[in-house]
């Protein structure tokens, strides 16, 4: 167990330092199904034009997502692994509903602490994203884009670094769950090894959540970007 919990942590820490390295292919990846408008072009192109700042206010988003996912799947392994392993030995598991009740009880509440913090992480990145850009944004109205789609622009890119932080994230939450449950529990009597189990229902509430956030988050911050005019957003602080 020690050694699969310091496996784990070093191996999440070479994933967030190496994050410019794999995030700016991902994101290349999900800006191609942005569309061909003005907007959606632009936002493609500023998510790569600094792959560091992309990773940066991915990233926060990328950990969140994997505490959650890590948290579900590996509670419901745990809750397939123990009752695969009552089936074969029942006088040696009984009580075990009363332990799968604490246990459910316990990572309910890591989960719900690790979504407030996902979710603050969202909003602050998606935020000072925006309005450390109002230079930017007001060139941009400057050259000719609509506040309109300058607002449609902000939201693609928030859509892009979402999704591609969404996808990571799901895919390192069920590796590093899976792998948790199965370390910590595989080696009971009548247990072995237990084929993934999803929570799909936990896993779509994810979805759904961060697509709120997404879209949420970014819209204050742009809504008084492009309130001030471009030749007052031009000025050299």
């Amino acid at each position: 167990m020690l050694i699969a919990m310091l496996g784990g942590l070093v191996s999440f820490t070479g994933v967030i330092v190496a994050a410019p390295l794999f995030l700016p292919t991902v994101l290349r990846c999900v800006g191609m199904l942005l569309g061909r408008g003005a907007a959606a072009r632009l936002a493609a192109a500023n998510a790569l034009r600094s792959p560091e700042r992309s990773s940066r206010t991915a990233i926060g988003l990328v950990i969140g997502v994997t505490l959650i996912t890590m948290f579900v799947v590996a509670t419901q392994t745990w809750l397939v692994i123990i009752r695969a392993a009552a089936a074969k030995e029942p006088d040696l598991y009984q009580g075990a509903e009363s332990l799968l009740t604490v246990t459910m009880l316990v990572f309910s509440a890591l989960v719900g602490f690790s979504a407030v913090i996902a979710a603050v992480g969202v909003v602050n990145s998606l935020s000072l994203a925006v309005l450390q850009r109002r230079r930017e944004l007001g060139l941009l109205r400057a050259l000719g884009l609509s506040a309109a789609q300058v607002r449609r622009m902000v939201l693609a890119e928030s859509a892009q670094l979402v999704v591609a932080a969404v996808l990571c994230g799901l895919a390192l939450g069920t590796l590093y769950g899976w792998i948790g449950a199965q370390t910590l529990l595989g080696q009971l009597p009548g247990a072995g090894l237990i084929a993934l189990a999803i929570p799909w229902p936990f896993i779509g509430a994810i979805v759904l959540a961060t697509a709120v956030l997404a879209v949420g988050a970014p819209v204050a911050p742009t809504r008084r970007a492009t309130r001030v005019s471009p030749v007052e957003a031009l000025a050299v602080d």
